[in-house]
C-alpha cells in the first residue's frame, strides 16, 4: 500500500483549479479540469521512469481529486440517468433494482446479498450519489444468518467529517475494496447500509 493521496495545489501555480497527487511528499501527477472534462497527468520519477501504484490506491486518490474539482453532487457516472430516476429518491431506485436479488431477509426486512450483487449495488450507489456507509459479512445457516467475526466495516465512521463529495468517494472506494478482499469467502452474504447527502442512513 502506497502513501498516494490528493492535495489541492497552491494558488498561483496554475491557471485554474488543480489537485496534486502526492506520494511521500513528492508530486507525482496532477488532476485538472479542461472545460467540463477531467484529466490526469503523471510525471516521471527522478530516474525518468513511470510511477507505479496499486489500482485501489490510485482509484481512491483520483476519486478524491474528482470530488474536489467537480461541482458538489456531480458524478462521473451520472450520464444516462433517466427521468424516472430523477423523480425517485435514490434509495427507492436501489430497492426497485436490487430487492429481489436478496437471498435472505432479516426480521426487520434487512436484505442480505451475494458479494457479486453487493458490488453492483456499490457501483449504482456511486451513480446515484449515495455513500455505502457500512458493510457486514454473514453466513447463511439454515433459515437464518450469522455474523462473521472480523467482517464488519463502518466506512462512514472512517470518513466522518469530510465534505460530502470526498465522503461519498471515500466510502464507496473503501466499500468496493472490502468486497474485493472478501470475494473468495465461501457462502458469504452481505448487509449494506447507505447514506445520502442529507445525512440520512438506510438499511437495504
Amino acid at each position: 500500500m502506497s502513501d498516494l493521496r490528493a492535495r489541492e495545489a497552491s494558488s498561483g501555480e496554475w491557471d485554474g483549479p488543480v489537485v496534486e497527487l502526492i506520494e511521500e511528499e513528492r508530486t507525482v501527477g496532477v488532476v485538472y479540469l479542461d472545460g467540463a472534462t477531467l484529466f490526469t497527468e503523471f510525471h516521471h520519477d527522478d530516474e525518468g521512469d513511470s510511477w507505479a501504484f496499486e489500482v485501489a490506491d490510485l482509484q481512491t486518490a483520483l476519486d478524491t481529486a474528482s470530488a474536489m474539482l467537480l461541482p458538489e453532487g456531480t458524478s462521473l457516472l451520472l450520464e444516462g440517468t433517466t427521468d424516472k430516476q430523477s423523480t425517485q429518491h435514490p434509495v427507492d431506485h436501489l430497492a426497485e433494482e436490487f430487492d429481489d436479488l436478496a437471498v435472505h431477509r432479516g426480521d426487520e426486512d434487512e436484505g442480505f446479498y451475494p458479494v457479486s450483487v453487493a458490488a453492483h449495488i456499490v457501483r449504482q450507489c456511486e451513480a446515484l450519489g449515495l455513500a455505502v456507509v457500512s458493510v457486514e459479512g454473514f453466513r447463511l445457516e439454515g433459515a437464518g444468518v450469522n455474523a462473521v467475526a472480523g467482517m464488519s466495516v463502518d466506512t462512514g465512521a472512517a470518513h466522518d467529517g469530510e465534505p460530502w463529495p470526498v465522503f461519498l468517494a471515500g466510502c464507496n472506494v473503501q466499500a468496493m475494496a472490502v468486497l474485493e478482499r472478501w470475494a473468495r469467502q465461501p457462502e458469504l452474504v452481505l448487509a449494506l447500509e447507505v447514506g445520502d447527502s442529507d445525512g440520512d442512513r438506510y438499511v437495504l
